[in-house]
């Protein structure tokens, strides 16, 4: 009898550890249990991964890896050969994992600051044009015979606001475009800019700054007298991409997002920020197919606009975010002959990368996850770079 009741009472024991344990954990520490789990549900999303007919064997590869070191659930990659072919990968659910449809070629993921690209071209277009000149200086253009406190600010040209080297650095001051429930000047007025300190001599260095494309859109709109939004959907045909901008809230064929590495903000991210004012900056969303195709269509003999810019004495090549072009940093690793342009996006749980490289190919992937530590967007770069200069090396473009 009394060795009954304690295996009766050791069985109770071994089921409310086994219950009681995670259920625990669930409600303490939930993130830390998703956490845990992710390369459980990474076996169970793999087999999920699908590319279209004759596609490269680096895109699934590199699919699977997005998948598992970048902690992505849920992702597209796209790629543009220099013939204009494209091929694409995708993998994962819309949300619940198993339950939800699956995602498509044509699922929407934000786009977040690969959307800076897309600007700088349309600024270079206006340049082209002669409505503009990279030499410009913005004071000129946005508050024209305004005293401003610091000096400096006279000199900021078009062409350093579009390389990041005009002088606003968010690592030392206040990025007014992204502070949580603060509305930013910009794009709104410009007159806050006359009493702005900048943080360093304009052309000193590069420091990567959203302020920077936002003044950019607010020239924009006063040289072609309409909204930033509308010249965009007028200049690149948007909507016949199914590429649209977001207000902040879901759209009803996009993605969710894993916040499980996210120390901070979850899927209610979006209301602590103002899309209308990141419009120029991180305003985009869309498939990863439809952008890189977009991106096809815009090199010319020259190749592509924003890779053109001309060679300064602060810019490394060999380093990642060591040499900023037009809207996109260049990087060509020591010994190889392939030369990258990125421009990375990274909204929370949402990280992207837009690449073009030497032989005009377009590479573009969407993720909706983050790794725990490190860069999301410079491990996917990476990782990328070598799996094009593996296939170019084997398959030189003619």
């Amino acid at each position: 009898m009394c060795f009954r009741l304690i295996r009766v009472l050791g069985l109770v024991l071994t089921g409310s550890l086994v219950v009681g344990l995670p259920a625990y954990l669930w409600i303490g520490d939930r993130q830390q249990v998703l956490q845990l789990l992710y390369p459980a549900q990474a076996l169970l999303t793999a087999p999920s991964l699908s590319c279209s007919a004759d596609a490269p064997t680096w895109l699934a590869s590199a699919a699977n890896f997005s998948l598992r070191d970048i902690s992505s659930p849920s992702g597209q990659l796209a790629h543009v050969t220099p013939d204009g072919t494209l091929h694409e990968c995708h993998y994962g659910w819309h949300s619940i994992p198993l339950l939800s449809p699956r995602v498509t070629k044509e699922s929407r993921f934000r786009y977040a600051s690969m959307t800076k690209a897309l600007t700088a071209d349309a600024v270079l277009r206006q340049v082209r044009t002669g409505r503009l000149s990279l030499d410009d200086q913005l004071i000129d253009l946005l508050l024209p015979g305004v005293a401003v406190t610091d000096a400096r600010l006279q000199t900021v040209t078009i062409e350093q606001l579009l390389r990041h080297s005009a002088g606003f650095d968010r690592l030392r001051s206040t990025d007014p475009m992204v502070v949580r429930n603060r509305k930013p000047w910009c794009p709104y007025t410009a007159e806050p800019l006359a009493k702005v300190k900048l943080d360093f001599a304009p052309g000193e260095r590069y420091a990567y700054s959203n302020l920077n494309y936002c003044l950019l859109a607010m020239v924009l709109e006063r040289i072609s007298e309409q909204p930033f939004r509308q010249l965009i959907e007028r200049e690149y045909g948007l909507q016949s991409r199914n590429i649209r901008f977001i207000d902040g809230p879901y759209l009803a064929d996009e993605v969710s997002y894993d916040f499980r590495n996210s120390n901070f903000y979850g899927d209610d991210y979006w209301r602590y920020f103002d899309f209308q004012a990141l419009s120029s900056s991180a305003g985009l969303s869309g498939s990863a197919s439809a952008l890189a195709s977009l991106w096809a269509t815009l090199h010319d003999e020259r190749g592509f606009s924003i890779e053109n810019a001309a060679a300064e004495e602060i810019c490394e090549p060999d380093r990642l975010r060591g040499c900023y072009g037009y809207g996109v940093f260049s990087y060509r690793a020591p010994g190889s002959a392939l030369t990258i342009q990125v421009q990375p996006g990274f909204l929370y749980g949402n990280p992207s990368v837009l690449l073009l490289d030497n032989h005009r190919g377009v590479t573009v992937w969407v993720g909706n996850g983050m790794r725990r530590k490190g860069s999301s967007t410079d491990s996917m770069t990476k990782f990328l770079y070598r799996k094009l200069n593996a296939y170019y090396a084997l398959r030189p473009p003619r």
